[in-house]
């Protein structure tokens, strides 16, 4: 087994936004894509991580936000699910500080290229400069 791996994809994701620009929102993102490139070394992969995902994300722009994204492998099976929540800290410090505290919750497959066919579950906190 090799220690690196590398994946190449040509995606398309339209975004939907519902709600109010500084109210509470739901903002509905599909995503489909194709493998650009050798898949040799993974040829099992689409099993494992499929050829699209969904991304619903509730909040507010400036405030609290819950993403979930949804994956399923291509023969129907090896589903993922992954849980963002996210909190500006400029709501608790005044000025423009672009960082957020941060929480994830992955279960399912493919969340690593090296182990992609191994199921995981990873709990994370952390601080984001991005949502």
């Amino acid at each position: 087994m090799k220690n690196s791996r590398s994946l190449n994809i040509l995606y398309l994701r339209p975004t939907a936004i519902f709600g109010k620009t500084n109210g509470l929102q739901l903002a509905v993102s599909p995503r489909v894509w194709s493998y650009v490139g050798d898949l040799s070394d993974n040829p099992d992969l689409p099993s494992y991580r499929g050829y699209a995902d969904l991304r619903l994300i509730m909040g507010w722009t400036k405030g609290l936000q819950l993403s979930t994204t949804g994956r399923m492998g291509d023969d129907g099976e090896h589903g993922t699910l992954q849980f963002d929540l996210s909190y500006p800290l400029m709501k608790l410090f005044s000025g423009d500080l672009s960082v957020y505290l941060y929480a994830q919750y992955f279960t399912g497959y493919g969340e690593s290229l090296l182990l992609y066919y191994d199921r995981s579950d990873n709990l994370r906190f952390g601080f984001a400069l991005y949502r």
